[in-house]
């Protein structure tokens, strides 16, 4: 067998990864680093899937350290051989792994790259089925690129000359697109690079080893190629069905320099694939080509959107939410985390909002946690609007009376009376009078169908349009008071810091800060 041996990196701390990644021509010296991880567990995955004949591991380490790790991957793979990295205070937990089969150990202070070769060389020398062969190709291209886009800065004697003699023009730019679950990375790289130079054979273009689930492409032209160049990509994307049957493509801006090449993208092209979480309505979008974005200041009204609830008009709560849906596709720097955290927090309100109305449903129940997991998972806010249709539909049979359990008619008209009218001086008598009803009937009848007692639940009405005034910051508190059916100003601030653990000043505050 005549082969690099391969190496595979397991530390929680990346700046040491990359050292030892970047800091010597391994492939000169016989050895090929393969793989990383950050802990043991994904070591242990790196392992199964890249098969090393020797493994690098930290001892401290999150989720899974250093011990078990090396105890567990000797007991399923006894051929692999370890070398542990440790500090001083560590040497207990080094006697151990010793102790359990790994071949030779570190210690962190003292590690330089001349003694880590030295004892890889010594590990290599004891796997029998490795012809031990150092190589003298010399860098690989590849490994430049993986460099440049760790942050590092390329030597400029002995490397930077490697990459003008492959490089040799004038102008650069990032290519990029997610790989299809279904399809394996290599594929998605060779049918797109393929399709690029039939296309364009002046050009030069190379794969970049980016992210496991990013295909990134090196794109290098002359300046005054690069428009043509812009527009055969573009085709090339819709022909591709980008944006339709595969992800959207994303291309950098230009740039004139390699050395520019980790900055672009880190800062640019990442950036742009996070963009297409909004935008799969079109094949590829192109840095400097985006379309501008609406004025900052708009804000979901949260309130407003469950009294559709509450009221049964669930369709205006569905098109007041994909109106919602179509401003954040226009503001689409905004962070995916969180507008998956806001949209997945409207479904557990809109469930808290059910229970309030006595609607019950165990199907609903259930299945709210499976619409968390979807909307999480959602790679476009397409995807995350269709699990969010589908969950106001269960809503909607749930409040018509096909998908769960509602309060009686009589109590739905009493409930919809005290919203229409919490702004009035609305007391027991007075809505007993208008329904004909008996004011201590009335009382025992709403608290058999609530959990809250009439008084209570009128003042959570009347609280709720108050805070929703008090963030509209062009109305005095006085007559907020007033305008939810307080008439004495001081016990409205009393109800008011009851229910919100504010006064009324502070709350305004706290949300205008």
């Amino acid at each position: 067998m005549n082969r690099l041996c391969k190496v595979l990196i397991v530390d929680d701390e990346f700046l040491v990864r990359q050292g030892i990644k970047h800091h010597m021509n391994w492939e000169a010296e016989g050895f090929n680093i393969v793989g990383e991880a950050s802990n043991g567990e994904e070591g242990l995955q790196q392992v199964a899937l890249l098969k090393p004949d020797i493994v690098i591991t930290d001892i401290v380490m999150p989720v899974m350290d250093g011990e078990t790790f090396v105890r567990t991957l000797k007991a399923g793979y006894p051929h692999i051989e370890v070398i542990v990295l440790s500090s001083f205070s560590e040497f207990e937990y080094v006697r151990s792994t010793l102790q359990h089969g790994a071949a030779d150990y570190i210690l962190k202070p003292k590690l330089d790259t001349n003694e880590l070769l030295e004892v890889l060389r010594r590990t290599a020398g004891k796997i029998p089925e490795l012809q031990y062969e150092p190589s003298h190709d010399g860098w690989r291209l590849g490994q430049l690129m993986e460099k440049m886009l760790s942050g590092f800065t390329l030597n400029e004697d002995n490397e930077m000359p490697v990459i003008r003699e492959n490089f040799p023009l004038g102008a650069f730019r990032l290519l990029a697109f997610q790989v299809a679950e279904s399809n394996s990375k290599n594929q998605d790289y060779i049918q797109v690079e393929v399709e690029v130079r039939k296309r364009m054979p002046e050009i030069e273009c190379a794969i970049l080893p980016a992210d496991s689930r990013l295909s990134v492409m090196l794109l290098n032209m002359k300046p005054e190629q690069d428009e043509a160049m812009v527009e055969q990509i573009r085709e090339c994307a819709t022909e591709a069905g980008a944006g339709q049957e595969a992800p959207v493509w994303v291309l950098s801006e230009r740039f004139h320099s390699f050395e520019n090449m980790g900055d672009i993208y880190r800062e640019r092209l990442l950036k742009l694939m996070e963009f297409c979480f909004y935008y799969t309505d079109r094949a590829i979008l192109i840095d400097g080509e985006l379309p501008p974005m609406h004025p900052a200041g708009y804000q979901f009204n949260v309130n407003m959107f469950l009294q559709h609830v509450k009221r049964n008009r669930v369709e205006a709560a569905k098109e007041y939410l994909h109106d919602h849906a179509a401003t954040l596709g226009r503001d689409y720097i905004a962070d995916v985390f969180e507008i998956k955290s806001f949209l997945g927090n409207l479904i557990f309100n809109v469930t808290i909002t059910l229970a309030d109305m006595d609607v019950q449903s165990s199907e609903l129940e259930e299945s709210k946690y499976t619409y968390f997991k979807n909307v999480d998972g959602a790679s476009t806010l397409t995807e995350v609007m269709l699990v969010l249709d589908q969950f106001m539909t269960e809503v909607q049979e749930c409040v018509s009376g096909s998908g769960g359990k509602r309060s009686d008619p009589n109590m739905t008209m009493l409930l919809d009376y005290m919203h229409a009218n919490y702004d009035q001086p609305l007391g027991l008598s007075e809505v007993a009078k208008h329904f004909h009803f008996n004011p201590s009937y009335l009382s025992s009848y709403f608290s058999s169908h609530k959990k809250e007692g009439f008084n209570e639940y009128l003042n959570k009405i009347r609280i709720e349009k108050a805070e929703e005034l008090l963030r509209s910051d062009d109305v005095t508190i006085s007559e907020i008071s007033s305008m939810v059916g307080y008439s004495d100003h001081s016990y409205f601030c009393k109800v008011f810091k009851k229910f919100t653990g504010l006064s009324p000043s502070r709350y305004r505050r706290k949300f205008w800060a």
